[in-house]
């Protein structure tokens, strides 16, 4: 595993230990019968997190599976990245209908 690969998973496990803290502290939040609206944030910071990572997760691929053989030069990259980054900012809810789905 080369140095950036070995890199960018360590900060995938960084942010995977804090998502499980955060976790941990929505629990901790029900027991101690906290407000629905603490918690809900609480939820939304975690569902944020688990997009970064899966964004991250996404860039890895693309670059180490999807591009390993295929010449590709810093701004397509840097392109791709903001693409993805657009996509997840902006992109659908899980469950929610496509604007392509008929009804």
């Amino acid at each position: 595993m080369n140095d950036e690969r070995a890199e960018a998973r360590g900060k995938v496990l960084v942010r995977l230990r804090r998502v499980e803290g955060q976790v941990r502290g929505v629990q901790r939040m029900l027991e101690e019968e906290r407000e629905c609206e603490q918690v809900l944030t609480q939820l939304m910071a975690v569902r944020s997190s688990i997009d970064q990572i899966g964004l991250l997760l996404m860039e890895a691929h693309i670059q180490d599976c999807l591009l390993k053989d295929v010449e590709s030069d810093a701004t397509r990259l840097q392109a791709l990245r903001e693409t993805l980054q657009m996509w997840a900012r902006f992109g659908l809810l899980p469950g929610a209908s496509s604007p392509l789905e008929e009804h």
